[in-house]
């Protein structure tokens, strides 16, 4: 049985001889097309947990539904199945932690199962669907923002939990209550209309000053944690996520012609993430000590696994100039193009959450003159800041700078020539 992440085309696309009778979804194992010589149908496969027997059902004719509707009606058909008595919002967490969890990332997942546990079963887990309230709800989200956290040693903190939190929680709330609307076990919406506080947004940048302080801070630690250093050092010249850079293979870098590719099984994307590297970044590569065979940045403890997150965040504690993130390196690039009239939809795609280089598709949409002007004027503001930091004599700042303003020369060439 052939199995594909399903799309409109590649199912539009399916042919009997060369694929087999049966089709199965990758992102939802228990969905199957179905081929036969008169007709293609969706169908639900599953093994129940009742009995143990090989279920199928129908779902519908390809053509009639779009695949993400078909991979919906699937999950419910198998969700209802294995959870026949579905009463509380605690079987509706079950529901989504078995069919809808693999949806979203490992990370966000776990930060689900984390609020399941400490913030929302306590108080609704064994409360029956008919019997959760709006005021339920509205009470529980008042107290909320009023409980102050604890530390690991059990401490509790000055400051409550945040508006942003407490609203993440709600949205997983909302989720489960969507997820009990679309299986026909309640009507309502107890959570609509409750109000949430504005959460509150800080300017995450560093001023030149701080990225000269964070220079001399590396350079100061980098005897004692030289992977650490090494690391934080990479991430001033890629705009990649930390855990992306933790995870980097020497096998995933070809420095001949300048690529790193992340594997797309790696983190559960649709496809390879590619990073075209600078001259700058080969070079810095190339010095690294090889501390491992198989990772660039190896824990210092054992080489044969990817350095932790929290040795990461313990050299970053020790060297930031203020309690700011790592990523607000990135968001230093992005206030600065602000103040300079870039537009905010070319920023969101050039420094956002995509995985992808930051300049690569950032205009995929616009007129290449259009591109032009925006990426000429951010490299002349690259360069400008570059010479600034030159003149301060620190080289993390300096190739930062020199590496950004070199991909947005890169793209501003080809916008030249696609004009």
């Amino acid at each position: 049985m052939a199995r594909v992440k399903l799309t409109k085309a590649i199912v539009d696309r399916l042919d009997r001889e060369k694929d087999g009778d049966w089709v199965t979804d990758m992102e939802v194992p228990q969905l199957v097309v179905r081929l036969t010589k008169t007709a293609r149908t969706y169908t639900a496969r599953w093994t129940s947990h009742r009995d143990g027997k090989r279920k199928a059902e129908t779902i519908a004719l390809v053509g009639m539904i779009s695949v993400d509707e078909a991979r919906n009606r699937a999950r419910k058909i198998v969700a209802e199945d294995n959870n026949p008595t579905v009463e509380t919002l605690g079987d509706i967490y079950k529901i989504w932690d078995e069919s809808y969890s693999s949806e979203i990332g490992a990370a966000h997942a776990a930060d689900f199962r984390s609020a399941w546990k400490n913030h929302i079963d306590p108080h609704f887990g064994k409360v029956k669907l008919g019997r959760l309230t709006h005021e339920g709800f509205k009470a529980w989200y008042a107290k909320k923002r009023k409980e102050h956290p604890r530390t690991k040693s059990g401490k509790v903190r000055d400051t409550p939990y945040s508006a942003a939190a407490v609203n993440r929680w709600t949205a997983y709330i909302s989720k489960l209550l969507t997820i009990a609307r679309q299986g026909r076990h309640m009507t309502a919406n107890p959570m609509e209309g409750i109000e949430r506080a504005t959460a509150k947004r800080r300017l995450d940048v560093f001023t030149r000053d701080d990225l000269l302080t964070l220079g001399d801070t590396l350079a100061a630690v980098g005897d004692k944690y030289p992977i650490g250093a090494a690391l934080i050092r990479f991430l001033m010249i890629t705009p990649s996520r930390g855990v992306e850079a933790r995870n980097m293979e020497w096998s995933d870098i070809d420095l001949k012609s300048g690529t790193w590719t992340i594997p797309a099984e790696r983190y559960k994307t649709d496809e390879d993430k590619v990073f075209p590297l600078t001259p700058i970044q080969v070079k810095f590569l190339e010095d690294l000590p090889r501390w491992s065979s198989t990772y660039v940045f190896p824990s210092p403890k054992n080489s044969e696994a990817p350095v932790r997150r929290e040795h990461q965040r313990d050299v970053w504690k020790r060297v930031r100039p203020k309690a700011l993130g790592a990523h607000a390196l990135r968001k230093t690039i992005a206030t600065m193009m602000i103040n300079n009239n870039v537009p905010l939809e070319a920023i969101s795609k050039l420094l956002g959450h995509s995985s992808v280089l930051v300049t690569q598709q950032a205009y995929a949409h616009l007129a290449p003159q259009t591109a032009g002007k925006h990426l000429a004027q951010w490299q002349m503001l690259l360069d400008d800041a570059k010479e600034a930091a030159a003149e301060g004599g620190d080289p993390g700042l300096d190739t930062m700078l020199m590496t950004q303003a070199g991909w947005s020369a890169d793209q501003y060439n080809e916008a030249l020539e696609e004009d």
